[in-house]
């Protein structure tokens, strides 16, 4: 476990690939000892944050939950190569992307707050698909997007069970009423997918954060 520091932020980065299941002890170890301040609150009460670093495999290990609540993982967007295909890199933690590729975007109207490195829609544009391997109770990312875009929670059966919306684009630089890097944020017990749809334009999601 080292010190990981991004931009004004400071926390532990937590390489979670040798987790086993029978290692919640450990991993709960862990998370008691990765308190530290971030910019924002992403949940009530000052979560615990875990910065997880993405794996080239699972190695057969398995995601352990823990037993404390709520816990906050914060994906490393930051380790992803530039136009990385992204699926399974983050499995080790619990969670699958589906048309989702790492860049560093050059193109200004898509600002970038906290990092260099984000998630974009593709090869289909405006959809970015995540599964969960155990049930969340938030999901968060910070949005930049050239349409609306909605955040939508589903359970288990793929039903919709709770929305975030970002009601108009918000590229910078075109006058937009909402500022680039725009929370979305949804919360409901038992959350197992999630998407981000910007309805077939470009989006990106800076942040990727979950918790339990």
């Amino acid at each position: 476990m080292q010190l990981l520091k991004t931009g004004n932020r400071e926390g532990f980065m937590v390489d979670m690939t040798g987790v086993q299941s029978d290692g919640s002890a450990e991993f709960e170890t862990l998370l008691s000892e990765a308190k530290s301040p971030v910019h924002r609150s992403i949940e009530m009460n000052d979560p615990e944050i875990l910065i997880a670093t993405p794996g080239a495999s699972c190695g057969g290990s398995e995601f352990c939950l823990p037993v404390i609540t709520p816990t906050c993982v914060r994906l490393a967007l930051e380790d992803l190569k530039c136009f990385e295909v992204v699926e399974s890199q983050f499995e080790h933690c619990g969670v699958t992307f589906a048309n989702a590729v790492a860049i560093q975007p050059s193109n200004p109207a898509f600002s970038v707050r906290s990092g260099v490195t984000v998630l974009m829609g593709a090869p289909k544009s405006g959809l970015i698909e995540v599964t969960f391997k155990h049930p969340v109770r938030f999901v968060s990312g910070l949005v930049t997007s050239s349409r609306r875009t909605v955040l939508s929670a589903r359970d288990r059966d793929g039903n919709v069970i709770t929305e975030d919306e970002l009601p108009a684009p918000n590229l910078a630089g075109f006058n937009s009423r909402i500022p680039p890097n725009t929370q979305l944020i949804v919360k409901a017990p038992n959350i197992y997918q999630v998407t981000f749809y910007a309805f077939d334009g470009q989006v990106i999601v800076d942040d990727f954060s979950f918790g339990f």
